[in-house]
Order: C-alpha cells, then sequence, then structure tokens
C-alpha cells in the first residue's frame, strides 16, 4: 500500500520532468516562425542536411534518353512489347511483335531487346529473359513470357479448376 502511494505521489513528478520547456531559445540561424511547438507523443523528422530516405534515387534519370539513340526492336523494352502473331517458316519459330509506335516487328530466338533477349518460342508464346540490375545483389535475371490471346487462356484455366 505505501508502494502504491509513492508511485501516485511520485508519478505527477515524472510527468513534469518529462515535459518540454517552451521558452528555450531558439538556436543560432534559426527565426521563431521556423519553431515547431511538438505536442507529447508526437514525432517530428528534421533531416539536417540529411537526403530523404523515401526519394526515389533514380529520379531525374530517365530511361527513355539513353534509349533513343537505340533504333528498331533493340531500343524497345519488354514491356512495350505486343505479342501480335507467331509464324513457324524454315524449320524455325519467328514471333511478330507490335512495338509502342504500332510498327511491327519479326524477332526471332536470340535477338536482343532493351532490356533482355527472346531466349523460347512456341506456337502460342514468347519467352524473354529479362535482365534487371539490383542494387546490392547485382545481376539478376527474369523470365516474362507473352503470349497470344491472354484473354482466352485465362478462360480456360479458369473453366479447368
Amino acid at each position: 500500500m505505501k508502494i502504491l502511494l509513492a508511485l501516485l505521489f511520485l508519478f505527477p513528478l515524472f510527468l513534469q520532468a518529462q515535459e518540454i520547456p517552451l521558452d528555450v531559445p531558439a538556436p543560432e540561424g534559426e527565426d521563431e516562425a521556423e519553431m515547431v511547438s511538438i505536442q507529447p507523443g508526437e514525432f517530428v523528422y528534421n533531416p539536417e542536411g540529411r537526403r530523404d530516405p523515401f526519394w526515389n534515387l533514380l529520379q531525374g534519370k530517365s530511361v527513355k534518353e539513353n534509349r533513343e539513340a537505340i533504333e528498331g526492336i533493340a531500343g524497345l523494352m519488354i514491356d512495350e512489347l505486343e505479342l501480335e502473331g507467331i509464324v513457324f517458316a524454315q524449320g524455325e519459330f519467328k514471333a511478330l511483335l507490335k512495338g509502342p509506335d504500332t510498327r511491327p516487328y519479326v524477332v526471332g530466338i536470340g535477338d536482343k531487346v532493351y532490356d533482355g533477349e527472346v531466349v523460347a518460342m512456341d506456337r502460342n508464346s514468347v519467352s524473354f529473359k529479362k535482365s534487371l540490375t539490383v542494387a546490392l545483389a547485382g545481376q539478376r535475371d527474369r523470365v516474362i513470357i507473352k503470349t497470344l490471346n491472354p484473354e482466352e487462356e485465362e478462360m480456360n484455366e479458369k473453366s479447368d479448376n
């Protein structure tokens, strides 16, 4: 019981010690307008010349500026290409791709695009190996498959389940 009374008596003193004095003079170089009153339980981030950790490090560097120098399919990214058709001629598959400029491009296995290359092809799909450069992890590859009539394939998958 004595401990409880002591805690009740000391608790308000503890809270007073936690209060932020409001009459502290501003550091040199700061105006009173720049001072922000901080309420208990609030957090204020002061970067003090450090960069914002949520700022995009690639901001201001446009990939399109570098790609304009490359003509044809080699200057287009995988995500920009649409698979329009696949042809089997002279014992190999060739894919007809449409770029963002609506021009047709014919590619075969081994042909390079801006961020990867064609690695496989069958009568319904084209597989690209996309090369990704990841900070601290180095170079990583990812396979992206573009299919003919992806809407029909989704419907077939749903009906099979």
